[in-house]
């Protein structure tokens, strides 16, 4: 599988990585011990495809960034850009509609668990994050039916489970670069209220939102949207026509990329099966030289992709417009 990049590229890439342990410190023991075979294989995974930014979704996280750090220097990258996500937030609430108090304002099953970690060959600097807006405060906020959750509840909840960023990415070649970072809530675990089902609508509504510029000055072109949605547009639960408008948004491009395995898959489980749910969408203006889900069919980066994660890397070449 060649992955050659021209010299006028700009190679965008994100994987859902599910980097979490058992417990607080263990992912970077495991780093630091050097011969855990998840992350072996992610190495190789990234070394092959070598993205000029890697947005890492599902890593834990430290309020001292030691495993953020690590994972930075064994994977290679100068610069990195992280967040505390929302599962470090506790609080005295019932958060969920299952009558105990103590909930995060993300699930988890410990402080820091699942964060977003972007790696980058370029300086990385914040522009906005979006990890402390309340659900109530959300443009056009649908939330659980009244009864569901308490006053108290719905006003503290934010509506961000992990993360959603806008960063801009400083390149020397190319110029300034606008990123948006996402990790949305499953669709799925809960009842008839919907609550996760709302919150993943809700998140992927914000991402409209911070492009319509509604909460801060936002480019019309030369940005790119990258994550992971938790969603599919054709399989599975959840408000499949909330990310099919989204993909098909005219101030989008969808490179519908593929593995050479065939089809559009991005995470494979055993129940719900094959779904695409990981997403790399470059502004309109912007020129698609390739594009893929890194999942060779045979060899050893074959079994390296299947041992980084239950999903794949995705993975575009752009090139700003004349």
């Amino acid at each position: 599988m060649p992955f050659a990049l021209s010299a006028e590229g700009f190679r965008v890439a994100t994987f859902h990585a599910e980097l979490t342990r058992k417990g607080p410190g263990l992912l970077l023991r495991d780093i630091e011990r050097g011969n855990d075979k998840q992350i072996s294989a992610l190495k190789l995974v990234v070394a092959a495809v070598e993205p000029d930014v890697l947005l890492l979704t599902k890593v834990d996280f430290d309020l001292e960034q030691r495993s953020a750090a690590a994972l930075r220097d064994a994977l290679g990258y100068p610069h990195m850009f992280t967040l505390a996500p929302n599962t470090m937030i506790t609080t005295q609430l019932d958060l969920n509609g299952d009558k105990r108090v103590g909930d995060r304002q993300a699930w988890a099953r410990y402080a820091g668990e699942g964060a977003m970690l972007l790696l980058s060959k370029h300086p990385v600097e914040l522009r906005y994050h979006l990890n402390n807006l309340l659900w109530k405060d959300a443009p056009r906020a649908q939330m659980p039916e009244a009864g569901f959750l308490s006053a108290l509840a719905i006003a503290e909840l934010k509506v961000v489970s992990q993360g959603l960023w806008v960063v801009e990415v400083v390149t020397a070649k190319h110029g300034p670069i606008t990123l948006v970072a996402f990790q949305n809530q499953t669709p799925v675990f809960d009842g008839p209220e919907d609550f996760n089902g709302l919150r993943n609508r809700a998140q992927l509504k914000l991402l409209n939102d911070v492009m319509e510029g509604a909460f801060g000055d936002f480019p019309l072109k030369r940005f790119i949207l990258l994550g992971n949605s938790n969603l599919d547009p054709k399989r599975g639960d959840g408000d499949r026509a909330a990310i099919g408008a989204l993909l098909a948004d005219k101030r989008l491009s969808d490179a519908k990329p593929l593995s050479t395995l065939g089809g559009d898959t991005t995470a494979q489980w055993e129940n719900p099966g094959a779904m695409r749910v990981s997403y790399v969408l470059p502004s309109a203006d912007w020129k698609i030289k390739s594009s893929g889900v890194f999942w060779p069919d045979a060899g050893p980066l074959h079994k390296a992709a299947e041992q980084a994660s239950r999903h794949r890397l995705v993975w575009i070449d752009i090139r700003p417009p004349p």
